[in-house]
């Protein structure tokens, strides 16, 4: 059930990321959308704590926090991490479904946040899964509702991972 959350969100958020579009709307309690802002360049992890990487995003939310998840993936390797069912094809994958649910708070303010990433071990179907290298990554960043059937705020972009081993 883990890994069928985490592919439905994967698919939602290339999806949009497809189209240009950075949020969608959904009934929040609030007639404000949700926003990502800022995400920055640069994804790192260190060589003694490997299975951790972390980003830097803003976002913005209006209503009730509990209405919220903000989920977070690093892809790399393989022939194009941004593709559709790129989680059977990456060489390192990271998220927030692996490092736990990140706290949201939804106060209509911008808020800056660290995101801390877990590496998965394996892909879906249990082909093992490297670490993050230095170099370039797919970042995701989507704000989805606790049933995740349907994604608030999207927003990807390359960033350049720093701090690894190799």
């Amino acid at each position: 059930m883990h890994r069928l959350r985490v592919l439905v969100v994967a698919l939602i958020a290339l999806a949009l990321s497809f189209t240009g579009l950075s949020t969608a709307s959904a009934n929040t309690g609030s007639s404000r959308p949700p926003e990502i802002g800022f995400l920055s360049p640069v994804a790192w992890t260190t060589p003694w704590k490997a299975n951790v990487a972390h980003v830097i995003g803003t976002y913005r939310c209006w209503g009730p926090s509990e209405s919220m998840h903000l989920w977070v993936s690093v892809k790399q390797g393989g022939p194009d991490p941004t593709a559709e069912g790129s989680s059977s094809t990456v060489k390192a994958w990271y998220d927030t479904n692996i490092s736990q649910d990140v706290a949201v708070r939804c106060n209509g303010r911008w808020q800056t946040t660290t995101v801390d990433l877990g590496r998965h071990p394996t892909d879906f179907s249990g082909r093992p899964l490297g670490y993050l290298k230095n170099g370039r990554a797919w970042l995701q960043f989507c704000l989805v509702p606790p049933d995740q059937s349907v994604l608030f705020a999207s927003k990807s972009r390359w960033v350049t991972v720093v701090g690894a081993r190799h």
